[in-house]
Protein backbone atom coordinates (compact mmCIF):
# COMPACT_ATOMS: atom_id res chain seq x y z
CA UNK A 1 0.00 0.00 0.00
CA UNK A 2 1.29 3.47 -0.91
CA UNK A 3 2.22 5.84 1.91
CA UNK A 4 0.02 8.98 1.90
CA UNK A 5 2.12 12.14 1.56
CA UNK A 6 0.49 15.41 2.60
CA UNK A 7 1.57 18.81 1.29
CA UNK A 8 4.94 19.77 2.74
CA UNK A 9 5.92 16.23 3.73
CA UNK A 10 8.83 14.45 2.05
CA UNK A 11 10.15 10.93 1.61
CA UNK A 12 13.19 9.14 0.21
CA UNK A 13 13.15 7.64 -3.28
CA UNK A 14 14.97 4.30 -3.22
CA UNK A 15 16.83 3.41 -6.39
CA UNK A 16 17.20 5.25 -9.69
CA UNK A 17 13.66 4.90 -11.03
CA UNK A 18 10.38 6.33 -9.80
CA UNK A 19 6.97 5.35 -11.16
CA UNK A 20 4.27 8.00 -11.63
CA UNK A 21 0.60 7.07 -11.85
CA UNK A 22 -2.27 9.59 -11.83
CA UNK A 23 -5.89 8.47 -11.44
CA UNK A 24 -9.06 10.56 -11.47
CA UNK A 25 -12.74 10.37 -12.28
CA UNK A 26 -13.14 12.61 -15.32
CA UNK A 27 -16.61 14.13 -15.19
CA UNK A 28 -16.07 16.42 -18.18
CA UNK A 29 -13.63 14.52 -20.44
CA UNK A 30 -11.03 17.26 -19.97
CA UNK A 31 -7.60 16.31 -21.33
CA UNK A 32 -5.09 16.02 -18.48
CA UNK A 33 -1.65 14.57 -17.89
CA UNK A 34 1.40 14.84 -15.64
CA UNK A 35 4.02 17.27 -16.98
CA UNK A 36 7.68 17.01 -15.96
CA UNK A 37 9.63 20.27 -15.52
CA UNK A 38 13.37 19.85 -14.74
CA UNK A 39 14.91 22.81 -12.87
CA UNK A 40 17.10 24.77 -13.46
CA UNK A 41 17.90 23.17 -16.82
CA UNK A 42 19.97 20.56 -18.52
CA UNK A 43 16.96 18.46 -19.53
CA UNK A 44 13.95 19.37 -21.61
CA UNK A 45 10.50 19.76 -20.01
CA UNK A 46 7.93 17.17 -21.03
CA UNK A 47 4.28 17.98 -21.76
CA UNK A 48 2.76 14.57 -22.56
CA UNK A 49 -0.35 16.06 -24.22
CA UNK A 50 1.87 17.26 -27.07
CA UNK A 51 5.39 15.80 -26.80
CA UNK A 52 6.85 12.32 -27.30
CA UNK A 53 8.53 10.78 -24.25
CA UNK A 54 12.05 12.12 -23.56
CA UNK A 55 15.00 9.90 -22.72
CA UNK A 56 14.32 10.12 -18.98
CA UNK A 57 10.83 8.64 -19.58
CA UNK A 58 11.82 6.25 -22.35
CA UNK A 59 9.11 3.79 -23.27
CA UNK A 60 6.27 5.77 -21.71
CA UNK A 61 2.95 5.13 -23.45
CA UNK A 62 0.77 7.40 -21.35
CA UNK A 63 0.92 10.87 -19.86
CA UNK A 64 -0.65 9.65 -16.63
CA UNK A 65 1.36 6.45 -16.04
CA UNK A 66 5.10 6.26 -16.68
CA UNK A 67 8.48 5.87 -14.97
CA UNK A 68 11.27 8.44 -14.65
CA UNK A 69 14.92 7.37 -14.84
CA UNK A 70 16.50 9.86 -12.43
CA UNK A 71 20.12 9.39 -13.55
CA UNK A 72 19.18 10.59 -17.02
CA UNK A 73 18.36 14.12 -15.85
CA UNK A 74 22.05 14.98 -15.60
CA UNK A 75 23.98 16.77 -12.86
CA UNK A 76 22.58 20.23 -13.71
CA UNK A 77 19.05 19.25 -12.71
CA UNK A 78 18.53 19.68 -8.98
CA UNK A 79 14.72 19.68 -8.85
CA UNK A 80 11.99 18.16 -10.99
CA UNK A 81 8.50 19.66 -10.69
CA UNK A 82 5.63 17.24 -11.34
CA UNK A 83 2.58 19.08 -12.61
CA UNK A 84 -0.98 17.90 -13.11
CA UNK A 85 -2.17 20.00 -16.03
CA UNK A 86 -4.78 20.34 -18.75
CA UNK A 87 -4.25 21.65 -22.26
CA UNK A 88 -4.53 25.42 -22.74
CA UNK A 89 -7.97 24.90 -24.27
CA UNK A 90 -9.23 24.05 -20.74
CA UNK A 91 -9.36 26.75 -18.10
CA UNK A 92 -9.57 24.47 -15.06
CA UNK A 93 -9.05 20.95 -13.75
CA UNK A 94 -12.39 21.12 -11.92
CA UNK A 95 -14.04 18.36 -14.03
CA UNK A 96 -11.72 15.88 -12.29
CA UNK A 97 -12.83 14.10 -9.13
CA UNK A 98 -11.02 11.80 -6.68
CA UNK A 99 -7.55 12.75 -7.92
CA UNK A 100 -4.93 10.32 -6.60
CA UNK A 101 -1.31 10.29 -7.78
CA UNK A 102 1.32 7.72 -6.89
CA UNK A 103 4.95 8.85 -6.88
CA UNK A 104 6.91 5.69 -6.25
CA UNK A 105 5.71 4.25 -2.93
CA UNK A 106 3.98 7.50 -1.98
CA UNK A 107 0.45 8.68 -2.71
CA UNK A 108 -0.66 12.31 -3.07
CA UNK A 109 -4.31 13.30 -3.18
CA UNK A 110 -5.73 16.56 -4.51
CA UNK A 111 -9.00 17.93 -3.17
CA UNK A 112 -11.62 19.37 -5.47
CA UNK A 113 -10.87 22.87 -4.13
CA UNK A 114 -7.27 22.47 -5.35
CA UNK A 115 -8.42 22.04 -8.96
CA UNK A 116 -9.72 25.52 -9.75
CA UNK A 117 -6.52 26.03 -11.79
CA UNK A 118 -5.45 24.46 -15.12
CA UNK A 119 -2.04 23.43 -13.75
CA UNK A 120 -0.82 22.56 -10.27
CA UNK A 121 2.55 21.34 -8.95
CA UNK A 122 1.59 18.36 -6.81
CA UNK A 123 5.11 17.14 -6.05
CA UNK A 124 8.77 17.91 -6.59
CA UNK A 125 11.67 15.53 -6.80
CA UNK A 126 14.88 17.01 -5.40
CA UNK A 127 18.46 16.00 -4.59
CA UNK A 128 19.96 16.07 -1.11
CA UNK A 129 23.54 14.85 -0.70
CA UNK A 130 23.28 12.62 -3.74
CA UNK A 131 19.94 11.13 -2.67
CA UNK A 132 16.67 11.83 -4.48
CA UNK A 133 13.64 12.70 -2.38
CA UNK A 134 10.00 13.59 -3.11
CA UNK A 135 8.09 16.43 -1.46
CA UNK A 136 4.30 16.82 -1.78
CA UNK A 137 3.08 20.26 -2.82
CA UNK A 138 -0.08 22.10 -3.88
CA UNK A 139 1.11 25.10 -5.88
CA UNK A 140 -1.15 26.10 -8.76
CA UNK A 141 -1.52 29.09 -11.06
CA UNK A 142 -4.61 30.39 -12.79
CA UNK A 143 -2.94 31.17 -16.08
CA UNK A 144 -1.78 27.80 -17.34
CA UNK A 145 1.38 25.76 -17.54
CA UNK A 146 3.28 28.34 -19.61
CA UNK A 147 2.94 30.87 -16.79
CA UNK A 148 3.74 28.19 -14.21
CA UNK A 149 6.91 27.39 -16.12
CA UNK A 150 7.86 31.06 -16.28
CA UNK A 151 7.63 31.38 -12.51
CA UNK A 152 9.74 28.26 -12.05
CA UNK A 153 12.34 29.49 -14.55
CA UNK A 154 11.47 26.86 -17.18
CA UNK A 155 10.55 27.80 -20.75
CA UNK A 156 7.36 25.92 -21.61
CA UNK A 157 5.31 26.22 -24.80
CA UNK A 158 1.79 24.79 -24.80
CA UNK A 159 1.16 24.17 -28.49
CA UNK A 160 -2.40 23.03 -27.81
CA UNK A 161 -3.55 26.54 -26.94
CA UNK A 162 -5.63 26.87 -30.11
CA UNK A 163 -7.38 23.54 -29.76
CA UNK A 164 -11.01 23.75 -28.66
CA UNK A 165 -11.92 22.47 -25.23
CA UNK A 166 -13.62 19.08 -25.30
CA UNK A 167 -15.30 19.30 -21.93
CA UNK A 168 -18.67 20.91 -21.42
CA UNK A 169 -18.13 24.60 -20.65
CA UNK A 170 -19.63 26.24 -17.58
CA UNK A 171 -22.91 28.07 -18.15
CA UNK A 172 -22.43 31.41 -19.89
CA UNK A 173 -24.65 34.11 -18.44
CA UNK A 174 -23.84 36.67 -21.13
CA UNK A 175 -22.89 36.95 -24.77
CA UNK A 176 -19.21 36.37 -25.46
CA UNK A 177 -16.98 38.53 -27.65
CA UNK A 178 -17.53 38.50 -31.36
CA UNK A 179 -15.07 36.17 -33.07
CA UNK A 180 -15.71 35.96 -36.80
CA UNK A 181 -15.36 32.36 -37.87
CA UNK A 182 -13.93 31.08 -34.55
CA UNK A 183 -16.84 31.12 -32.14
CA UNK A 184 -17.51 33.59 -29.34
CA UNK A 185 -15.44 32.38 -26.39
CA UNK A 186 -12.03 33.76 -25.49
CA UNK A 187 -9.21 31.27 -25.03
CA UNK A 188 -8.33 32.94 -21.71
CA UNK A 189 -9.25 36.11 -19.84
CA UNK A 190 -7.89 38.61 -17.35
CA UNK A 191 -8.68 42.05 -15.97
CA UNK A 192 -7.24 45.52 -16.42
CA UNK A 193 -7.46 49.18 -15.41
CA UNK A 194 -8.13 51.99 -17.87
CA UNK A 195 -5.55 54.48 -16.63
CA UNK A 196 -6.11 57.04 -19.42
CA UNK A 197 -8.26 57.45 -22.51
CA UNK A 198 -7.49 54.48 -24.80
CA UNK A 199 -4.84 53.01 -22.44
CA UNK A 200 -5.22 50.06 -20.10
CA UNK A 201 -2.83 48.33 -17.66
CA UNK A 202 -2.89 44.56 -17.13
CA UNK A 203 -0.42 41.69 -16.55
CA UNK A 204 2.16 40.68 -19.13
CA UNK A 205 1.23 37.03 -18.57
CA UNK A 206 -2.39 37.82 -19.47
CA UNK A 207 -1.57 39.07 -22.98
CA UNK A 208 1.55 37.04 -23.80
CA UNK A 209 1.03 34.76 -26.82
CA UNK A 210 -2.31 36.36 -27.70
CA UNK A 211 -2.84 36.90 -31.42
CA UNK A 212 -5.89 39.05 -30.72
CA UNK A 213 -7.04 40.99 -27.65
CA UNK A 214 -10.51 42.35 -26.92
CA UNK A 215 -11.44 44.48 -23.91
CA UNK A 216 -14.91 45.17 -22.59
CA UNK A 217 -16.46 47.22 -19.81
CA UNK A 218 -19.52 49.25 -18.91
CA UNK A 219 -18.83 51.65 -21.78
CA UNK A 220 -18.53 49.08 -24.55
CA UNK A 221 -16.12 46.71 -26.22
CA UNK A 222 -13.16 47.15 -28.56
CA UNK A 223 -9.93 45.64 -29.80
CA UNK A 224 -6.62 46.35 -28.05
CA UNK A 225 -2.93 45.94 -28.79
CA UNK A 226 0.13 45.83 -26.53
CA UNK A 227 2.22 49.03 -26.47
CA UNK A 228 4.72 47.99 -23.77
CA UNK A 229 5.11 44.51 -22.28
CA UNK A 230 7.32 44.45 -19.17
CA UNK A 231 7.79 40.74 -18.52
CA UNK A 232 10.23 41.39 -15.66
CA UNK A 233 7.54 43.08 -13.61
CA UNK A 234 4.61 41.21 -15.24
CA UNK A 235 2.97 44.40 -16.54
CA UNK A 236 1.56 45.33 -19.94
CA UNK A 237 0.23 48.61 -21.32
CA UNK A 238 -2.50 48.17 -23.95
CA UNK A 239 -3.80 50.71 -26.47
CA UNK A 240 -7.53 50.54 -27.24
CA UNK A 241 -8.81 50.93 -30.80
CA UNK A 242 -11.53 53.38 -29.69
CA UNK A 243 -11.88 56.27 -27.29
CA UNK A 244 -14.15 55.94 -24.26
CA UNK A 245 -13.22 59.17 -22.53
CA UNK A 246 -10.73 60.01 -19.77
CA UNK A 247 -10.13 57.81 -16.75
CA UNK A 248 -10.67 58.97 -13.17
CA UNK A 249 -8.33 56.37 -11.65
CA UNK A 250 -5.81 58.01 -9.30
CA UNK A 251 -2.48 56.50 -8.23
CA UNK A 252 -1.38 56.67 -4.61
CA UNK A 253 1.65 58.89 -4.12
CA UNK A 254 3.20 56.91 -1.26
CA UNK A 255 3.96 53.39 -0.14
CA UNK A 256 1.44 51.13 1.55
CA UNK A 257 1.48 50.02 5.17
CA UNK A 258 1.19 46.58 6.68
CA UNK A 259 -2.34 45.87 7.82
CA UNK A 260 -4.15 48.58 5.89
CA UNK A 261 -7.31 47.74 3.95
CA UNK A 262 -7.13 46.69 0.31
CA UNK A 263 -9.95 46.37 -2.22
CA UNK A 264 -9.74 44.47 -5.53
CA UNK A 265 -12.02 44.77 -8.56
CA UNK A 266 -11.84 42.43 -11.53
CA UNK A 267 -13.52 39.90 -13.80
CA UNK A 268 -12.83 36.44 -12.33
CA UNK A 269 -14.27 33.19 -13.71
CA UNK A 270 -15.42 34.83 -16.95
CA UNK A 271 -18.85 33.63 -18.05
CA UNK A 272 -19.58 31.86 -14.76
CA UNK A 273 -20.14 34.73 -12.31
CA UNK A 274 -21.91 37.06 -14.74
CA UNK A 275 -20.70 39.85 -16.97
CA UNK A 276 -20.16 42.57 -14.37
CA UNK A 277 -17.00 43.26 -12.34
CA UNK A 278 -16.56 41.51 -9.01
CA UNK A 279 -15.41 43.21 -5.80
CA UNK A 280 -13.44 41.64 -2.94
CA UNK A 281 -11.92 43.17 0.15
CA UNK A 282 -9.03 42.27 2.44
CA UNK A 283 -5.83 43.75 3.80
CA UNK A 284 -2.13 44.13 3.07
CA UNK A 285 -0.70 41.10 4.85
CA UNK A 286 2.97 41.38 3.79
CA UNK A 287 4.95 44.23 2.27
CA UNK A 288 7.14 41.80 0.31
CA UNK A 289 6.53 38.99 -2.13
CA UNK A 290 8.07 35.48 -2.27
CA UNK A 291 11.80 35.54 -1.65
CA UNK A 292 11.50 39.08 -0.21
CA UNK A 293 10.61 40.43 -3.66
CA UNK A 294 10.15 44.18 -3.09
CA UNK A 295 8.16 44.59 -6.31
CA UNK A 296 5.25 42.70 -4.78
CA UNK A 297 2.97 42.94 -1.80
CA UNK A 298 0.81 40.22 -0.30
CA UNK A 299 -2.93 40.81 0.03
CA UNK A 300 -5.81 38.82 1.48
CA UNK A 301 -8.41 39.99 -1.06
CA UNK A 302 -9.83 36.73 -2.50
CA UNK A 303 -9.02 36.35 -6.20
CA UNK A 304 -9.95 33.75 -8.81
CA UNK A 305 -8.97 32.84 -12.38
CA UNK A 306 -9.46 35.98 -14.48
CA UNK A 307 -8.56 38.39 -11.65
CA UNK A 308 -5.00 38.75 -12.97
CA UNK A 309 -4.23 42.32 -14.05
CA UNK A 310 -7.03 43.87 -12.01
CA UNK A 311 -6.50 46.89 -9.74
CA UNK A 312 -6.13 47.00 -5.96
CA UNK A 313 -7.31 50.19 -4.23
CA UNK A 314 -6.64 51.62 -0.79
CA UNK A 315 -9.42 52.85 1.51
CA UNK A 316 -9.20 56.31 -0.08
CA UNK A 317 -9.90 54.86 -3.52
CA UNK A 318 -6.34 55.29 -4.85
CA UNK A 319 -4.78 52.54 -6.98
CA UNK A 320 -1.92 50.91 -5.05
CA UNK A 321 -1.26 47.61 -6.87
CA UNK A 322 -2.07 45.25 -9.75
CA UNK A 323 -3.14 41.65 -9.01
CA UNK A 324 -0.65 39.09 -10.36
CA UNK A 325 -0.66 35.70 -8.59
CA UNK A 326 -2.08 33.45 -5.89
CA UNK A 327 -0.87 30.48 -3.87
CA UNK A 328 -3.29 27.64 -4.42
CA UNK A 329 -2.45 25.69 -1.27
CA UNK A 330 -3.04 28.58 1.15
CA UNK A 331 -6.09 30.59 2.08
CA UNK A 332 -6.11 34.11 0.58
CA UNK A 333 -2.34 34.28 0.02
CA UNK A 334 -2.31 36.50 -3.05
CA UNK A 335 0.23 38.83 -4.57
CA UNK A 336 0.02 42.19 -6.33
CA UNK A 337 2.55 44.36 -8.13
CA UNK A 338 3.16 47.76 -6.59
CA UNK A 339 1.58 50.55 -8.62
CA UNK A 340 4.88 52.49 -8.55
CA UNK A 341 6.12 50.05 -11.22
CA UNK A 342 3.26 51.05 -13.52
CA UNK A 343 4.27 54.70 -13.62
CA UNK A 344 7.49 54.27 -15.69
CA UNK A 345 5.40 52.57 -18.40
CA UNK A 346 3.04 55.54 -18.48
CA UNK A 347 5.97 57.96 -18.57
CA UNK A 348 7.55 56.05 -21.46
CA UNK A 349 4.30 56.27 -23.44
CA UNK A 350 3.90 59.97 -22.56
CA UNK A 351 0.62 59.34 -20.73
CA UNK A 352 -0.55 61.82 -18.09
CA UNK A 353 -1.76 60.42 -14.78
CA UNK A 354 -2.81 61.74 -11.39
CA UNK A 355 -1.19 60.94 -8.05
CA UNK A 356 -2.53 61.69 -4.57
CA UNK A 357 -1.45 61.04 -1.04
CA UNK A 358 -3.64 58.83 1.08
CA UNK A 359 -6.39 60.88 2.66
CA UNK A 360 -9.48 60.13 4.74
CA UNK A 361 -11.15 56.78 4.07
CA UNK A 362 -14.29 56.84 1.97
CA UNK A 363 -17.16 54.32 1.97
CA UNK A 364 -16.33 51.09 0.18
CA UNK A 365 -19.44 51.45 -1.96
CA UNK A 366 -18.08 54.80 -3.20
CA UNK A 367 -14.71 53.24 -4.06
CA UNK A 368 -16.50 50.61 -6.15
CA UNK A 369 -18.91 53.08 -7.75
CA UNK A 370 -16.14 55.51 -8.72
CA UNK A 371 -13.66 52.97 -10.10
CA UNK A 372 -15.72 50.12 -11.57
CA UNK A 373 -16.34 51.93 -14.90
CA UNK A 374 -12.57 51.94 -15.48
CA UNK A 375 -11.98 48.25 -14.71
CA UNK A 376 -12.33 46.16 -17.89
CA UNK A 377 -12.33 42.51 -18.84
CA UNK A 378 -9.38 41.47 -21.06
CA UNK A 379 -10.25 38.64 -23.47
CA UNK A 380 -7.41 36.93 -25.33
CA UNK A 381 -7.36 34.62 -28.32
CA UNK A 382 -4.45 32.41 -29.26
Amino acid sequence: MAYELVAGANALIPGDEVAIRARATNCGTVDFAVAVLPIPGGAEPWLPLQDPPPSYAEGATSGVEFALKLSRFGDAVQTVALVLYSSAASSTLMPLRDVSIDVGDNNIRLQHADLTVPSIVFAELYRRKGQWKVRAKKDGVFDGIEELGRRLGVHVTDRRREEPARHSPPPDFGSGPSRGGRGNLADWTGSGSMVADRFLITNAHVVNNASEISVSGFSGKTRAEPVIVDETNDLALLRLSESFGPSRIVFRDAGVHLGEHAHAIGYPLAGLLGRGPQFTSGSVSNLLGPGDDARLMQITCPIQPGSSGGPVFDESGNLVAVVTASLNNAQNVNFAIRSALVLPLLDAANIDFERKEQCQPIPISEIVRANSPFVWRVECFG
